[in-house]
């Protein structure tokens, strides 16, 4: 099976978690350190090492013995031969010169305690970024690397202003105005001399998670904020909401944010990691491509162009598509939600026992290039820690004519606890029928449940016409405004791009149903630019034509 692409959310084993009745990961921090990428995130238990970003292997820490690796809000660093790394809930500085050793770090110990904290190093002196509140704002101190000895600070030096910037509210849709926004996840890099400063706002359990940035000349600030905010945002399509993360060059110097994506239905912090391509733009303002993210993309550190090819011209041919399954849990479970296009939602079946199985018949054959499965917790049990031996075990298995299956994926005699598996096929094959069969029993005692089965390839026929008759309407609070276009018979969906600057709208919002839709994330008083594409299964019309938004 081919392994030229990969699939958001990053395919790692997530852990379960006391009382979460659920896998977690969050608040990611990538390093590169000695030709290798090192991935820490939130409660691992350890963390991961890949030389390509795509294919990641797992370094365990023995907990009882460095117990800062279960805490929260990992924040790396390389200095010199040796990462650092700090933690939230008042975690101590480590460092190791040997990280696939993953109990070979050092106890510094901490001058301080901090939440959300991030690790910056220059010109001799290690800073700490950190904050984590719904009122209170982030700050920078400077710290001796030997001893950490507080030399300055910690000074303020970034606040919240959900008064002023849309983004910043809390909901789903940000319809939650009273709600102090959560303003944590400070990550420091620096670019062309200046500081940039990510935060994440409103909250990790919202569609509307992102990223917001200010920029410094100096480490200390002080700190303006970058009207082009959020700078990551993805609140709609499969995975949803993308904040409290990571930029980070990759050996070729290529920009990159991993985040944290949402799905909190059984717990507040059910989430999973993603990774996106990021670039500095004109007058220096920093953008992610969140578009299609959750769509296959060339391996990262194969792909010269990630920002403006960031994914495969592979099309989603499973959305809506007629499932039916071996049995279903309840109506909040029925088959079709596993062809939603929601992580949120999911089918389950009645039980985890081996026999259960989902069907997906797409209509008609198509060239089908690669399929996701990912998996959801259903009533699982509450366990933690990786001491175990979870794994799925089942057959995907796809048909053209639904009679003769060929198998695509045995995950029985190659079991893992991989929740979000994705396959690329060695050649394009005639595909209608994908199904999925269990095997085995399911982890931590949980039912076979399916949020996302997903299948990519070629539609067969034609790009969807382009709209037309596009309108922006900038409410009375002009934090909001609602964009509406004429849609085409042909089109599956829309994708609407929103920039302050009309060839950088690096915003948007996927539009599935309806040709309106309300956009929540402005700040007031900056002019915006608009544009809607038009998709189906068989490509995307990009829009040409761009309306001002005073």
């Amino acid at each position: 099976m081919k392994h030229t692409t990969i699939c958001n959310p990053i395919n790692i084993r997530y852990q379960y978690q006391h009382t979460y009745h659920s896998r977690e990961s969050a608040d990611p921090a990538v390093v590169l350190f000695k030709g290798e990428y090192f991935l820490f995130a939130s409660h691992g238990s350890g963390y991961w090492c890949s030389k390509d970003l795509a294919q990641w292997e797992y370094i365990p820490v023995d907990t009882e013995l460095i117990p800062d690796f279960k805490k929260f809000a990992p924040g790396p660093c390389v200095i010199g031969d040796r990462i650092y790394i700090t933690h939230s809930e008042d975690g101590n500085v480590l460092y190791t010169d040997d990280p696939h050793d993953g109990n070979s770090w050092v106890n510094m110990g901490k001058p301080y305690g901090w939440w959300d904290p991030a690790l910056f190093y220059e010109d001799g002196y290690l800073y700490v970024i950190e904050g984590l509140s719904d009122c209170k704002p982030i700050r920078i101190a400077k710290l001796d690397p030997q001893t950490l000895e507080v030399l300055e600070g910690p000074v303020d030096v970034c606040c919240s202003d959900k008064a002023n910037r849309g983004f910043e509210r809390s909901g789903d849709d940000h319809e939650d105005d009273v709600r102090r926004p959560f303003f944590e996840g400070g990550w420091l890099n620096k670019h062309n001399d200046k500081y940039y400063l990510t935060y994440a706002v409103p909250g990790t359990e919202f569609s509307v998670y992102a990223d917001g940035c200010f920029v410094a000349d100096e480490i200390m600030g002080p700190y303006n904020y970058c009207e082009n905010s959020p700078v990551v945002f993805k609140s709609t399509g499969f995975m949803r909401g993308c904040g409290h993360g990571c930029l980070f060059e990759d050996a070729e110097g290529r920009w990159w944010k991993v985040d944290t994506t949402v799905i909190s239905k059984n717990h507040l912090f059910e989430r999973r990691l993603a990774i996106f391509p990021a670039k500095f733009g004109k007058n220096g303002h920093l953008y992610t491509n969140t578009l299609r993210g959750d769509y296959p993309m060339p391996i990262p550190s194969h792909n010269p162009t990630p920002f403006d090819t960031p994914t495969k011209d592979w099309h989603l041919l499973s959305y809506g598509k007629d499932v039916t399954a071996s049995s279903c849990l309840n109506d909040k479970h029925l088959p079709h939600l596993a062809a939603d296009e929601n992580s949120t939602t999911w089918w389950s079946a009645v039980t985890g026992d081996s026999g259960e199985w989902l069907l997906m018949d797409l209509g008609k054959e198509y060239d089908v290039c690669s399929i996701q499965l990912n998996f959801a917790d259903q009533d699982a049990d509450d366990v933690w820690g990786r001491n175990n031996d979870f794994c799925y075990r089942y057959v995907l298995s796809a048909s053209a004519d639904g009679e003769s299956f060929f198998t695509v994926a045995d995950r029985v005699s190659l079991p893992n606890d991989l929740s979000h598996d994705y396959f690329e096929l060695d050649d394009v094959t005639k595909i209608r029928y994908v199904k999925v069969t269990n095997m085995g029993p399911i982890p931590a005692n949980g039912k076979f449940a399916v949020s996302g089965l997903r299948v990519f390839g070629y539609g067969g026929g034609s790009a969807p016409m382009p709209v037309s008759g596009i309108s922006a309407t900038r409410w009375d609070d002009t934090r909001d405004m609602t964009v509406s276009w004429t849609g085409s018979d042909d089109a599956q969906g829309y994708f609407v791009r929103v920039g302050i600057d009309p060839d950088e709208l690096y915003t948007h919002y996927q539009v599935v149903g309806k040709c309106s839709v309300h956009v929540g994330c402005l700040n007031k008083g900056v002019r915006y630019y608009v544009a809607v594409d038009s998709y189906n299964e068989s490509g995307i019309t990009v829009g040409t034509t761009t309306v001002v938004v005073e």
